[in-house]
C-alpha cells in the first residue's frame, strides 16, 4: 500500500529526472498567463508544439481544485483509519503478550505453591514448627500472589477483548473505503500524469527563458567590459593628474608647513611668557596679599589706638560732665545718636545722588535714542514752526521797505540764532532745558487733543501749559455772563519768533530778501584765525558764569553786575542782541557796546531784576560776537527751605536697664525760607488712618500725605510714589511734583486767584478745603492723640525730648533731642520723623538704635522649668549665672522658706569671674508635705509651683530674680481590688480574672508584673505595658495549676521608679479524673452547609492510687479518685452546629476513646422562613401591581373603543352636515372601575416548609447575602466515676468537670447548588441493575472570585461515575455536573461528591438503590448451545421460546447476533480451530447466507417485560445454500448489562449462547462422520465437483468414520461409535393433502450393503438397515474389535455402502478407519 502511494505521484525518481524541486515548479504555478517569452520563444513553442504527438483520442477531462481537495481529504482519512488499524493491532498483539507473560507467572506460582504444600505436608509429618509457620506463611503469599495474578490476568483479558473489539471496528470502517480507494487510486494517478505533463510543459519554458536569460548575461556581460574599459581609462588620467596635481603643489604645502610650524613656535613662546607673567604676577599678589595684611595690621593698630584714646578722651569728658553736675551718659549717648544721624543722612544723601545720576544717565540715553528717532522718522513728530508758518494772516498792502528795514534791524531769524549760539550749559540750565523740552512735548501731545494751538518751544509758562494738557475734566458752562466770562488770568507773554513775514510778497521779493539775508551773514560772522588756528568756541567769559538772583521778593528791584572778558586769539566785537521772552517783563538789561576789544579786555553790563509773580524763572542773554553768537544763562528763584540735620541715625550703644541716654542733632535751614517743624516718633505708633468718611484718599495733598505717614516705612504713601515714579518715569514725577507745588501754594494762600481758579478748572479739590474737612477727623480720632501715641510708644524706651515741633528760621538752625529709658532688654531700632509744614520740603527720617541689657549678673533663663515631677523624687538642673562686669563679684542663692525643705541651690554663696558665668546646682526633692508649707506658691488643684528664687549681688541693690516652675503629681498605681479568688481549677486548664489598673498620675508610667510564680500568667504584653496619665486598662489574670493543690500567693506590681503594688491571690488545682488530648479544637473556615471534622481523645490514665509515684485525681488535697471505669459526658449547648460523637462514655483504666467533632454550620431556620416571607411578599405585591395595570390597560382600550364607536355612530350624520361644531366639544373621560393594586395576604412564617420552593429560595437569598462569622463554643465535659447509667443522670462533680472549646469560624460559600431548589441530595430512586440513569445538577459560584473546580474520588467500584470534567468557574458562572448511576448490586447505595474550590467543598450526596431483574429463559439448549437441527436449503424453520421476568421492575431488552456486531472481523482475526492443534478456538458465527440475509433470526429483537410477566421469543432458521455448519452468537442485553438467570441459574454477567443448524440438499443426511472439510467456508470459487455420472445417476458422497480401541494390558478394548441417519422435516410434505403422499415423501429409508467384507476386519453395524421417520435421527452403531494377531501400528481401512432412499435414492460410501491407541 505504501508503494502504491508512493508511485501515484511519479516516485522520487522522476522528480529526480526532471531535476527540479517541488518548490521551485510550484513557484511558477501563477505566473505562466504573464510570461512574455518574445518572438524567438513563441517560435520555439510553436515548433515544439507542432513537433508534438498528440494522441488522437479523446483527452480525459482534468481532476478540478475541488475534487484534488476531495481527494487529498479522503487519502488524509484513509491514512488515518490505516494508523488506527496499525496502532490497534499493536495493543492487542501486546496485550496478548502481557496475558501471555501472565499466565506463564501463574503456571509458575502454581508449580511452586504445590512444591510448597508438599513442603508443608513434610514438615507436619516432621512436627518442625518453625519451618511449618516459615511454609504456611510462604504458602499464603504465593496464594495471594496467585490471586493477584488472576485478578491480573482477568483484567488483561477485558482489554484484550476490548482491543480486539476496537481493531474489529476500525477494520470494518477501513473495508468500506476498499472502493473508494481503488478509485481514489486510479484519481491519484491520473493527477500525477497531469502534473508530469504540466511540470514537463513549464520545464520546456523554464528552458525557453533560461536561454533568453544566457542571452541577455552575455549582452549585460559586453557591456560591463566595455563600461569597465572607460573607468580604467579614466581612472588612470585621473591618475596622471593627480601626480601632476601633487607635484605642484608639494612646494605650497612645505611652505605652509614651514609657516604652520613657525607659528607654532611663536605660540609656544608667547604662552611661555604669558605663564611668566601669571608666575609674576601671582607672586606680584602673593606679596600684595602680604604687605596688605601687614598694612590691614597697621590699621587695625592704628584704629584700636584710636578707639583708646577716644574712649581716653570720651572718658575724660565723661570725668568733667560729672563735677559741672550733668549726666554723662545721657550727653554723651545724644551725641553718638547725632553722629550716627549724621553719618545715615550722609549715607542717605550719597545713596540718593547715586540713584538720581543712575536715572539722569537712563534719561540721557533714552533722549539720545528719541533724537536719533526723530532724524530717523521725522513724519512722526509735528514740527510747530512748520505748522506755525501755515498760519496766513490778514492781507495788507504796505510799501515796500523791507530791503531798508531788513538792512537796518537787528533782529536775526531764530534759526540762524539758534544754528550759530553757543551756550555756556551748567548743570542747573541743562537741566531746566530738558524739562521745558519735555513740558514742550507733553503740550504737544496733549494740544492734539484739546485742538488748541500749540505752544512754541522756549515758552517758561509750564505750569499753564501743564494745566491745559492735564486737563481732563470739563465743567459745566453757566447759564450767564458774569465773573468767569470778563475774567482773564495773567499769563506770562509769550517769547514770540523773530521772524519777518513778507505778506502777499512775490517769488522775486522771497528770493531778494533770502540773497540780502545771506549777504547779511556773511558780513556779520567771520571766522577768526591766529597763527594758523581757528578759535573755536564761546569768545566771551561772563563772570558771574550764570546770572542767578536768588531768594526774590516780589515787588522788591535786584540788580546785578556782570562782567564780559575776550577771551579769543585776538579783536572781538561784543553787541546785546536780546532776551528769552517770557523775561522781557522782568529784566532789564544795561550795556553800552564797547566796539572793538583786544584779547583780554572786559566790559560790564547791567541786569536789573523786577519780580511780578512769585516764581522761578529762566532764560538766556543772547550776545553777538565777531566770531558768532553766544548767551549767558540767567536764573531767578523765589525762597526755599533748604532743610537738612547733621545726621540720620543716632546710636545709643548698649545700655543698661534704668539709665537714660538723651542724644541732640541739629535742624538746619540753609533756605531762605522758614517754616514750621514737627518732631515725633514713628515706630510703635498705632497706623495713622486718614482716609476717614468724611475724605478719602484721592482729595489728600502730598504735603498732608508726607505729614501723616513716615517715609521709610512701609505704610509711607509719600515716599512709595516717589519711588515709584523715579524708577518708571522721570518726566511723571516731575509732573506729580508740580502739581503738588500748585496744591499746596493754593492751600497755603501763597498763589494768587488766577491759580486757584485753574486748579479748580483742572477737577482737583481744592486744597485748603481738603485740610478744613481732615482737621475735625484728625483731632477726634483717638488712634492719634498725642497722650495715647506717646503711651503707645513708650514701650521700647525711646521718646522725644522737651523740643517736639516749632518754627526753623531763614537760615537757622536747632538742636532736637531723643531720650533713650530703657526698661526690657533687648535691641530696639526705632524711627523718629520731622515734618515741616512747607509743602515743596520733605520729612525728614532719624532713625534711633540701641540695645539694652540688664544688670551685669543675669540668668540665662528667667523661668526654671522642670516640666512634671513626681513627690519623694529627686530632679536636679543647672542654673548658669553670667557676669557682662568686667570684675568678679559675690554671689549668694536664696530660696523662699517655704521650699526650704523641698529645694536647695548649692553652693548658697560664690564667685563669678568677670565677664564669664557661674553654675550653681539646684535639687528639687518635691515629699508630701509641700502641699501645706509651699502656701501661696502652690496651687493644689492644678498641681502647679510656681517658686520666686533669689540671687543676690555685692554691692548691687536690685537682686537677679528667677523663677523656678514644676508640675507635681503622685506616683500612685491603682487596682480595682485587693485579692482575687480563682476557685476550683483543673490542671488541664485555665482560669482567668479580670482586674483594672488605674494610673493617677498625670505622666505615662511604665509598669510590669515581675516575681509571679509560673502557674499565672498576666496578660496582655505579658503583664507588662505602659499606662498614659490617668488611663484604666484591663488585665487578665491567668491561672493554671500544674498539680492539685490549694494555692495563696501574691502579684507584685512595680512601676519603673520601683514602686510595688501587690494583690492577694488564692487557687485551688483539681486533677480529674480523665484528661483530653486536645482542649481546644481549631476548625478552619467552614462556608455554611459544609462540614468540617476534628478528632481528640478522651485519656483515663488513673490505673494506681499511690501518690507518692505519680500525680493521682483529686480535688486540691481532697480524697484521691478510684481507680477503675470512668464516665463522661459532652453537653453541647442548644443551638450550636457542633456535633460530638461520642457524646457519652465509660473509659476503662490505662485507655482511650476517641471523640469526634463535626462542625456543620446552617442558617438558622427562623431567619430562613423570614426570608422567604419577605421575599413572597414582595413576590405577591409585583404580582398585584402587575394585575393592577393589567386591568387599567384593559379598562381604557374597553373605553377606547366605546368612545371610537359612539364617535363612529354620531360621525355617520352630524358630523358630516356641521363638521366644525364638535370641534369645541369632547366626550367625558370614562371613569376607572379599579381604585388600586388589590390587598394581599402574605404567608406566615409556620405556612413555609423546609420542601418548598419558597424555603429554597430564601435559603438561596441567604446565602449569597452572607458576610460570614466567627462563634467560640465551650463544651462542658462532666466527669464521675463509674459507669454511666441513664443520659442526663451521670453522678458528677462539677470541680472534675472538663472544657473543650471550640473556634467556628463560619464564612460564605463559594459555591451554590441551583438546580431542584437548591437541593443538594441527588436520589435517583430504584433503578434496576445493570441500567444506566443520568442526571444533572447545576452549581454557580456566588463569589467575587474566579475559583478552579476540583472533585473528590468517588468509589470506583461503585455505581456513581461523573460523566464530565469540570473546569474554571468565573464569578456568577454556572457550571452542571453530570452523574452517571449504574448499580451492580441489589443494595442501596450512597455516596458524597466533594465539589473542592481550594478553601471550600461543596458536598452533593448521591443516593440510589439497586434491583436485581430476575429473568429466565426457557430454552433447550446444550451447553449453551441452541441446535436447530437439520432443514433443506432454501426453506426455514421456526422454534418459540419465552422471556420471563421474576422481578418487581419492568425490564428492557435487546437481543443481538454476533454476525450484525462491528467486532466480528476483529473477533475472526484468530488462527481457525482446524488448523490448531487442541482446537480451541471456535467461533460463534460460522457460515452465513450467501444472499445477504441473516441465518438466524430472534423476534421480537427488543422490548420491555413487566413484572412477573413473560414475552414468547420466534427463532427463525433460514438457510440459502446446504452447509453443515451453520451458526451464529446471540447476546441479550438488559439494560446494557443485565442478570439473566437460565432455568433458576443466575448469572451476573450478560449471556451469550450459540445458534447452529444444517441445511440439506436432499431429505436424508448422515451426521457425526468425522470433518473432511474445514468448519470455515473459503470466500474463493470452488471447482465443481460432478455428482452425477454419465448416466445421471448420483455419485456417492463418500463420508469418514474413525473408529478407535483402546489397548490395555494386552488386551483391546472394541470402539463403539455411532453414525446418525436423519430425515428433514419438509415444507413441501405439510402442503401435501394426501397422506400417503405425504408418508412417502416425509419418512426415508437406509440400508448398508456388503456388509460380509467389514465384518472380516472386526466391524460391526447394528442395525444394517431401518427407516426414519420425518424430521427424525436414528442413530447405526459401529462395533471394531480388533482380530486376532492384529498389529497395533497398521490402522485397518475399509469402506461400506449405504443406501439412503427419500425423495431421491443416493449412496454415501462410508469409508471406515480403525487403529489402536493407548490409554
Amino acid at each position: 500500500m505504501e508503494d502504491d502511494y508512493g508511485q501515484m505521484y511519479g516516485g522520487e525518481d522522476f522528480m529526480g529526472d526532471i531535476g527540479l524541486e517541488d518548490e521551485a515548479i510550484l513557484d511558477y504555478d501563477d505566473g505562466d498567463d504573464n510570461l512574455d517569452l518574445g518572438s524567438d520563444e513563441e517560435e520555439e513553442i510553436e515548433s515544439f508544439v507542432g513537433d508534438r504527438d498528440y494522441d488522437e483520442r479523446t483527452p480525459e477531462p482534468t481532476i478540478s481544485k475541488q475534487e484534488q481537495l476531495r481527494m487529498i481529504h479522503l487519502r488524509s482519512h484513509l491514512n488515518q483509519l490505516t494508523e488506527k488499524v496499525k496502532h490497534h493491532q499493536y495493543l492487542t498483539e501486546k496485550t496478548r503478550e502481557e496475558q501471555k507473560q501472565s499466565r506463564n507467572r501463574m503456571s509458575q506460582l502454581e508449580s511452586e505453591r504445590d512444591q510448597v504444600f508438599k513442603e508443608i505436608q513434610g514438615a507436619e509429618s516432621d512436627k518442625n514448627t518453625s519451618a511449618l509457620y516459615r511454609l504456611r506463611s510462604r504458602h499464603e503469599r504465593i496464594c495471594q500472589e496467585l490471586e493477584n495474578e488472576h485478578e491480573l490476568e482477568k483484567m488483561i483479558a477485558e482489554r484484550l477483548e476490548q482491543e480486539e473489539y476496537e481493531l474489529a471496528k476500525v477494520e470494518v470502517e477501513r473495508g468500506k473505503f476498499l472502493l473508494a480507494e481503488d478509485d481514489l487510486i486510479k484519481q491519484e494517478q491520473q493527477l500525477a500524469k497531469e502534473k508530469t505533463d504540466m511540470a514537463l510543459q513549464r520545464l520546456r519554458k523554464e528552458e525557453m527563458k533560461a536561454k533568453r536569460a544566457v542571452r541577455q548575461h552575455a549582452r549585460r556581460q559586453r557591456d560591463y567590459q566595455t563600461a569597465m574599459e572607460e573607468q580604467k581609462r579614466r581612472q588612470q588620467m585621473a591618475l596622471e593628474d593627480a601626480e601632476r596635481s601633487h607635484a605642484k603643489h608639494s612646494k605650497f604645502l612645505n611652505q605652509t608647513m614651514e609657516k604652520l610650524q613657525k607659528r607654532q613656535e611663536e605660540e609656544n613662546v608667547r604662552y611661555k611668557e604669558n605663564m611668566k607673567k601669571k608666575m609674576e604676577m601671582l607672586l606680584k599678589l602673593k606679596g600684595d596679599i602680604t604687605a596688605n595684611r601687614e598694612n590691614l595690621k597697621a590699621l587695625h593698630a592704628r584704629d584700636k589706638a584710636a578707639s583708646r584714646e577716644a574712649k581716653q578722651k570720651e572718658e575724660e569728658e565723661r570725668q568733667q560732665i560729672l563735677q559741672k553736675g550733668g549726666n554723662p551718659d545721657e550727653i554723651l549717648l545724644i551725641r553718638k545718636r547725632i553722629e550716627e544721624f549724621e553719618r545715615q543722612k550722609n549715607e542717605f544723601e550719597n545713596e540718593k545722588k547715586l540713584k538720581q545720576a543712575t536715572i539722569m544717565e537712563k534719561i540721557l540715553v533714552e533722549e539720545d535714542r528719541l533724537k536719533k528717532r526723530k532724524k530717523q522718522q521725522p513724519h512722526l513728530w509735528t514740527d510747530v514752526k512748520s505748522d506755525k508758518s501755515k498760519i496766513m494772516g490778514p492781507q495788507k498792502k504796505k510799501p515796500l521797505k523791507i530791503f531798508r528795514e531788513l538792512t537796518d534791524s537787528s533782529i536775526f531769524d531764530e534759526d540762524f540764532m539758534k544754528e550759530n549760539t553757543y551756550i555756556i550749559d551748567g548743570p542747573e540750565e541743562q537741566a531746566t532745558q530738558r524739562e521745558e523740552g519735555k513740558e514742550s512735548m507733553r503740550a504737544e501731545t496733549s494740544g492734539e487733543d484739546k485742538k488748541i494751538t500749540p505752544l512754541p518751544i522756549d515758552s517758561s509758562d509750564s505750569s499753564d501749559a501743564e494745566s491745559d494738557g492735564e486737563e481732563k475734566v470739563d465743567l459745566a458752562v453757566p447759564e450767564f455772563e458774569g465773573l468767569w466770562d470778563q475774567h482773564k488770568p495773567y499769563r506770562v507773554p509769550k517769547d514770540t519768533e523773530s521772524t519777518l513775514k513778507l505778506p502777499n510778497g512775490s517769488k522775486m521779493e522771497k528770493e531778494i530778501l533770502e540773497k540780502v539775508l545771506d549777504k547779511h551773514r556773511q558780513g556779520i560772522v567771520v571766522k577768526q584765525v591766529a597763527a594758523g588756528r581757528e578759535f573755536q568756541g564761546c569768545p566771551f567769559y561772563s563772570k558771574p558764569d550764570i546770572i542767578h538772583f536768588k531768594d526774590f521778593e516780589v515787588g522788591k528791584t535786584y540788580k546785578k553786575k556782570v562782567t564780559l572778558t575776550n577771551v579769543s586769539y585776538t579783536v572781538n566785537y561784543c553787541k546785546y542782541i536780546n532776551i528769552t521772552e517770557m523775561l522781557k517783563d522782568f529784566i532789564d538789561i544795561q550795556f553800552d557796546p564797547p566796539g572793538q576789544m583786544s584779547a583780554g579786555l572786559t566790559c560790564e553790563m547791567m541786569v536789573t531784576f523786577k519780580p511780578m509773580i512769585n516764581e522761578d524763572l529762566s532764560g538766556v542773554v543772547n550776545f553777538l560776537s565777531q566770531t558768532g553768537p553766544f548767551a549767558i544763562p540767567l536764573k531767578c528763584t523765589t525762597k526755599k527751605c533748604d532743610l537738612s540735620t547733621d545726621t540720620c541715625r543716632i546710636d545709643f550703644g548698649t545700655t543698661v536697664i534704668g539709665e537714660t541716654l538723651k542724644r541732640t542733632f541739629t535742624l538746619t535751614n540753609k533756605g531762605a525760607l522758614g517754616t514750621k517743624f514737627e518732631f515725633f516718633k514713628v515706630t510703635g505708633q498705632k497706623e495713622r488712618t486718614v482716609t476717614t468718611a468724611a475724605t478719602s484718599l484721592g482729595g489728600l495733598t502730598t504735603a498732608d500725605t508726607i505729614r501723616a505717614f513716615s517715609p521709610d516705612s512701609t505704610s509711607v504713601v509719600a515716599k512709595k510714589d516717589v519711588t515709584a515714579s523715579l524708577e518708571k518715569n522721570v518726566a511723571e514725577d516731575k509732573k506729580a511734583a508740580d502739581e503738588a507745588d500748585k496744591a499746596s501754594m493754593g492751600g497755603m494762600g501763597t498763589s494768587d486767584e488766577q491759580n486757584g481758579t485753574q486748579a479748580a478748572g483742572e477737577g482737583l479739590s481744592v486744597v485748603g478745603e481738603g485740610e478744613q474737612e481732615e482737621e475735625q477727623p484728625l483731632q477726634e480720632s483717638p488712634d492719634l492723640a498725642v497722650s495715647e501715641m506717646e503711651d503707645y510708644g513708650t514701650l521700647d524706651g525711646m521718646k522725644v525730648g522737651l523740643v517736639a515741633s516749632g518754627e526753623l528760621g531763614p537760615f537757622s538752625s536747632t538742636k532736637l533731642e531723643i531720650i533713650w529709658q530703657p526698661h526690657i532688654p533687648g535691641r530696639v531700632d526705632t524711627e523718629f520723623l520731622i515734618t515741616f509744614t512747607d509743602p515743596l520740603s520733605d520729612s525728614i527720617s532719624i532713625q534711633a538704635v540701641a540695645n539694652a541689657i540688664d544688670v551685669p549678673v543675669w540668668v540665662e533663663r528667667q523661668t526654671v522649668d522642670l516640666k512634671i515631677c513626681m513627690f519623694d523624687r529627686l530632679y536636679q538642673d543647672t542654673i548658669i549665672v553670667n557676669n557682662r562686669a568686667t570684675t568678679a563679684l559675690r554671689l549668694k542663692f536664696e530660696v523662699c522658706k517655704e521650699l526650704k525643705n523641698h529645694l536647695e541651690l548649692l553652693p548658697k554663696t560664690g564667685y563669678i569671674q568677670a565677664q564669664s558665668n557661674f553654675s550653681a546646682q539646684m535639687k528639687f526633692l518635691p515629699r508630701k508635705s509641700l502641699f501645706e508649707e509651699a502656701g501661696k506658691y502652690f496651687d493644689k488643684e492644678t498641681g502647679v509651683l510656681e517658686a520666686p528664687m533669689i540671687i543676690r549681688v555685692a554691692d548691687q541693690t536690685q537682686p537677679v530674680p528667677f523663677t523656678v516652675q514644676a508640675v507635681l503629681t503622685t506616683s500612685d498605681m491603682e487596682f480595682d481590688t485587693t485579692d482575687i479568688d480563682f476557685g476550683c481549677c483543673t490542671i488541664y486548664e485555665s482560669t482567668k480574672a479580670k482586674i483594672k489598673l488605674t494610673n493617677k498620675s498625670i505622666l505615662p508610667q511604665e509598669f510590669g508584673f515581675v516575681g509571679h510564680p509560673e502557674f499565672v500568667e498576666v496578660q496582655p504584653n505579658d503583664g507588662f505595658g505602659t499606662l498614659l496619665p490617668l488611663e484604666t486598662i484591663d488585665l487578665e489574670v491567668i491561672f493554671s495549676p500544674k498539680k492539685a493543690k490549694d494555692y495563696k500567693f501574691e502579684l507584685n506590681c512595680k512601676s519603673l521608679i520601683n514602686r510595688e503594688f501587690k494583690i492577694q491571690c488564692k487557687g485551688v488545682g483539681v486533677h480529674p479524673p480523665l484528661e483530653m488530648s486536645h482542649q481546644v479544637v481549631h476548625f478552619s473556615a467552614t462556608p455554611l452547609y459544609d462540614v468540617s471534622t476534628a478528632s481528640f481523645h478522651v485519656i483515663n490514665s488513673h490505673t494506681s492510687t499511690n501518690e507518692f509515684t505519680h500525680p493521682v485525681p483529686r480535688i486540691g488535697k481532697g480524697e484521691i479518685a478510684p481507680v477503675g471505669p470512668t464516665s463522661f459526658e459532652f453537653v453541647v449547648p442548644e443551638g450550636v452546629p457542633v456535633t460530638i460523637s461520642p457524646s457519652v462514655g465509660t473509659i476503662e483504666p490505662g485507655k482511650k476513646c476517641p471523640v469526634w467533632v463535626r462542625f456543620a454550620p446552617e442558617l438558622n431556620d427562623l431567619d430562613i422562613r423570614k426570608e422567604a416571607v419577605r421575599m413572597a411578599t414582595k413576590a405577591l405585591e409585583a404580582q398585584a401591581e402587575k394585575e393592577f395595570e393589567e386591568r387599567q390597560k384593559r379598562e381604557r382600550e374597553e373605553a377606547d373603543q366605546a368612545l371610537q364607536k359612539a364617535m363612529g355612530k354620531g360621525g355617520k350624520g352630524k358630523d358630516a352636515k356641521s363638521p366644525t361644531k364638535g370641534k369645541g366639544k369632547t366626550s367625558p373621560a370614562p371613569s376607572l372601575t379599579v381604585s388600586g393594586p388589590r390587598a394581599i395576604t402574605p404567608p406566615t412564617v409556620e405556612t413555609i416548609t423546609k420542601d418548598s420552593p419558597a424555603y429554597a429560595s430564601a435559603k438561596a437569598s441567604l446565602l449569597r447575602q452572607y458576610r460570614g462569622s466567627f462563634r467560640t463554643v465551650t463544651i462542658p465535659c462532666y466527669v464521675a466515676s463509674g459507669k454511666c447509667g441513664n443520659p442526663g443522670e451521670l453522678p458528677y462533680s462539677v470541680h472534675n468537670t472538663l472544657y473543650l472549646e471550640v473556634h467556628c469560624p463560619v464564612v460564605k460559600p463559594t459555591l451554590v447548588v441551583i438546580s431542584d431548589n437548591g437541593k443538594s441530595t441527588l436520589d435517583f430512586g430504584e433503578v434496576s441493575l445493570g441500567q444506566n440513569i443520568i442526571k444533572s445538577v447545576t452549581i454557580q459560584n456566588i463569589s467575587n472570585k474566579t475559583v478552579e473546580l476540583t472533585s473528590s474520588i468517588l468509589n470506583t467500584g461503585g455505581p456513581f461515575l461523573m460523566l464530565n470534567a469540570l473546569r474554571v468557574l468565573p464569578p456568577d458562572g454556572t457550571h452542571t455536573i453530570l452523574i452517571s448511576y449504574t448499580p451492580e448490586k441489589g443494595e442501596v447505595f450512597h455516596e458524597v461528591l466533594e465539589i473542592q474550590t481550594g478553601h471550600t467543598a461543596l458536598h452533593i450526596t448521591l443516593t440510589g438503590k439497586g434491583v436485581s431483574p430476575m429473568i429466565e429463559i426457557n430454552m433447550p439448549m446444550q451447553n449453551g448451545v441452541l441446535d436447530m437441527g437439520a432443514v433443506l436449503a432454501g426453506e426455514y424453520i421456526e422454534r418459540t421460546f419465552k422471556l420471563m421476568n421474576s422481578s418487581s421492575l419492568s425490564i428492557d431488552y435487546s437481543i443481538k447476533l454476533e454476525s450484525l456486531s462491528l467486532q466480528r472481523h476483529h473477533d475472526a482475526q484468530v488462527i481457525p480451530a482446524f488448523i490448531q492443534k487442541n482446537k480451541t478456538n471456535y467461533l460463534s458465527v460460522g457460515t452465513q447466507n450467501n444472499n445477504g440475509q441473516n441465518v438466524f433470526d430472534l423476534v421480537p429483537a427488543e422490548g420491555t417485560v413487566p413484572p412477573g410477566s413473560s414475552i414468547d421469543l420466534t427463532v427463525t432458521f433460514a438457510p440459502d445454500h446446504p452447509s453443515d455448519h451453520y451458526s451464529d452468537g446471540v447476546r441479550i442485553e438488559l439494560f446494557g448489562k443485565p442478570n439473566v438467570v437460565y432455568l433458576g441459574e443466575r448469572k451476573e454477567e450478560t449471556h451469550n449462547f450459540m445458534i447452529k443448524g444444517m441445511a440439506k440438499p436432499r431429505i436424508m443426511f448422515v451426521d457425526g462422520t468425522d470433518e473432511r472439510t474445514p468448519e470455515i467456508e473459503s470466500l474463493a470459487e470452488e471447482t465443481p465437483v460432478p455428482t452425477e455420472d454419465e448416466d445421471g445417476k448420483l455419485l456417492p458422497t463418500p463420508v469418514l468414520f474413525t473408529l478407535r480401541s483402546i489397548v490395555k494390558e494386552n488386551d483391546f478394548i472394541p470402539a463403539s461409535r455411532d453414525l446418525i441417519v436423519g430425515t428433514v422435516r419438509t415444507m413441501a410434505v405439510s402442503q401435501k393433502k394426501d397422506g400417503k403422499g405425504a408418508s412417502k415423501h416425509g419418512n426415508g429409508e437406509f440400508q448398508f450393503e456388503n456388509v460380509q467384507l467389514i465384518t472380516q476386519k472386526g466391524f460391526n453395524i447394528e442395525p444394517q438397515k431401518g427407516m426414519v421417520e420425518a424430521g427424525g435421527l436414528k442413530p447405526v452403531t459401529f462395533t471394531w474389535t480388533p482380530p486376532a494377531g492384529h498389529d497395533p501400528n497398521t490402522p485397518v481401512e475399509t469402506s461400506v455402502m449405504l443406501t439412503l432412499k427419500g425423495d431421491v435414492t443416493e449412496q454415501v460410501k462410508v469409508m471406515l478407519r480403525a487403529f489402536v491407541v493407548s490409554e
